[in-house]
């Protein structure tokens, strides 16, 4: 089955990048074949992990949405009965597209940064920024944190069109411009007692962090897979200056992939500081690999629309994508 999505998704990578479509087509692809909900709530993640792995190699645009979507029904499978199943289902079947803007609550609770979005008001309103967030289209589900007026953190849910969201025309993008990835504004956004998902922001945190983290390595470790595969094509000629370069490159591919699949096995019993150093010694992979590849294809590599230069530029992302380089250092130096 996951054969049958690679393809659907190889298929349609070069019309995401240029524009033409949106990554919804491939998470109700996914969706309709019941692959979203595999292993969801539990602390094996190996096969979802592989699924966007997969999907990732063939385009990183779709691999990204598809760890979106995934984490929002991470969070969602932890909320109250009655948030579940109202949109479990929706999300879980890719009839619905869901938005994690939980990337502040996570750089909140590493010391680097307030909450932007507060409750300042009685009537349960909320009011502030997300300065990024992805798979943002109308119709999707928001999942984001925010601080209620007692101060405490909290996680809530509402729709894209709800009264008071503000969607900002998206920028273009170097790549992923088919992800939907703008910011947002909340203008008094009713959040009422049945749209909470938790309100204790700091234990929901660190149950879904570790997932957070071996699935973005996921997406991580399938673009590099496909960068390191083609550049292992070209080593002949004045390829061969680069054989060296190239089997440093391909250890540390393997060992990075054999550490995100042994710790997706069981993803809360792996230690923090590891987390941060699998997910940033993943990106820094790809992109490498991504450079290797576009440096041993030449000119061919430099043309815009090749795949070579769309992964080339799909990695250019990865180490601004929150948590960016400079937050996975910067945590990773607190364990020092």
């Amino acid at each position: 089955m996951t054969t049958a999505v690679t393809e659907f998704v190889r298929a349609r990578a070069t019309d995401l990048d240029l524009g033409r479509t949106d990554i919804r087509a491939d998470i109700a692809e996914i969706g309709g074949r019941g692959l979203l909900a595999t292993g969801l709530g539990g602390s094996d993640i190996g096969e979802i992990a592989t699924l966007i792995e997969q999907v990732a190699a063939e385009s990183l645009a779709a691999g990204f949405s598809l760890w979106a979507q995934r984490m929002a029904l991470e969070y969602l499978v932890r909320a109250p009965d009655p948030i579940r199943e109202q949109y479990l289902d929706e999300l879980a079947s890719g009839r619905r597209i869901g938005v994690t803007a939980m990337a502040a609550a996570l750089k909140h609770l590493a010391g680097l940064g307030e909450l932007p979005l507060r409750a300042e008001r009685e009537d349960g309103r909320v009011g502030g920024p997300i300065a990024w967030a992805s798979n943002v289209f109308p119709d999707s589900l928001i999942v984001f944190p925010f601080r209620g007026q007692d101060g405490r953190g909290r996680v809530g849910v509402v729709r894209a069109d709800a009264d008071g969201v503000r969607i900002r025309p998206a920028p273009r993008l170097l790549a992923l411009g088919a992800t939907a990835s703008t910011s947002l504004t909340f203008d008094d956004v009713v959040v009422g007692d049945d749209q909470v998902v938790t309100a204790d922001l700091t234990a929901f945190c660190a149950t879904i962090r570790p997932i957070f983290l071996l699935l973005q390595t996921a997406f991580c470790t399938g673009v590099a897979e496909t960068a390191v595969r083609e550049s292992s094509t070209r080593l002949d000629g004045l390829g061969a200056q680069f054989r060296d370069e190239y089997r440093e490159l391909a250890r540390r591919h393997e060992t990075t992939r054999r550490r995100l699949h042994d710790h997706a096995a069981a993803a809360h019993a792996t230690e923090p500081a590891e987390l941060l150093r699998l997910r940033l010694d993943a990106a820094r992979n790809a992109v490498e690999a991504t450079r290797l590849e576009s440096t041993l294809c030449g000119g061919a590599g430099y043309a815009l629309h090749s795949h070579t230069n769309r992964r080339f530029r799909e990695a250019a992302f990865l180490p601004v994508q929150s948590p960016s380089e400079g937050q996975l250092r910067w945590e990773l130096s607190q364990y020092n």
